[in-house]
């Protein structure tokens, strides 16, 4: 019957702290958007992230900035024959701002076309701006390991009644938390922010290496998945980190 009893205390913990993970990405990354959009704000536009759920209004121009055209690889004597603003927005707030132009050129009997998009600010100056997105998996990891580290608990173990505790039953402390989490959020940080850098840096993966890199990541976000369901009665990362996860 005590063996039973445990098997039940093990499933019921081990969905609770699934729950609970699932409510620090959402609570989290909607305090993220919220910074995204304050950023993007305060910078005029220069700090930028992606956004889900997001809606492009786009409206036309009718007189358009030679700014735009700057370092633009324009034909000989083309003109703009299309231009439009448009404005990305997340939920009502503004989270990126671009230009849209079409030139053309008569040469001979032969149109030739070009057209290019770049970013701008409110003003409709154009902009260099800086991506974001690297950031925010390590920024969740940061904060998931300071409120654990600090507190005991993140909102979402907080709202599933759990508690992360050193293995002696005192404080978890800064360092271990961001461990624990590192190990458990890291291959997922890891397959959000890699592809970025490799674009950033030019790298062009062959088929191959593209399907083995796939198939590494995959065991990275997993892997943790698979050290909580074994679980005898901690699982391996709460092992490594001196830690446990116990009932608030």
């Amino acid at each position: 019957m005590a063996k039973a009893e445990d098997r039940a205390e093990a499933r019921d913990l081990f969905w609770r702290r699934l729950g609970a993970g699932a409510m620090d990405i959402v609570v989290l990354g909607a305090l993220a958007m919220l910074a995204a959009a304050a950023l993007y704000s305060a910078s005029g536009g220069k700090l930028r992230s992606s956004a889900p759920f997001t809606r492009t209004a786009c409206q036309p121009l009718t007189s358009l900035s030679a700014k735009v055209l700057d370092g633009v690889g324009a034909l000989g004597a083309a003109r703009p024959v299309s231009a439009k603003v448009c404005a990305v927005s997340m939920a009502g707030i503004e989270t990126s701002r671009y230009v849209s132009v079409v030139l053309e050129a008569q040469d001979g009997e032969m149109t030739r076309s070009l057209a290019f998009s770049r970013p701008v600010d409110r003003a409709g100056v154009p902009v260099t701006p800086v991506i974001l997105d690297w950031a925010w998996p390590l920024a969740f990891i940061l904060a998931v390991g300071l409120c654990e580290g600090l507190f005991g608990w993140t909102p979402g173990k907080r709202l599933m009644g759990l508690k992360v505790v050193a293995a002696d039953g005192g404080r978890l402390g800064l360092p271990r938390a961001v461990l624990r989490n590192l190990v458990i959020y890291g291959g997922g940080a890891l397959v959000l922010i890699a592809p970025l850098a490799a674009t950033l840096a030019g790298v062009r993966l062959p088929p191959t290496g593209y399907y083995l890199a796939v198939g590494v990541f995959g065991l990275l976000v997993l892997a943790p998945f698979a050290m909580l369901a074994e679980a005898s009665p901690r699982a391996r990362y709460d092992r490594w980190a001196g830690s446990e996860v116990v009932r608030a």
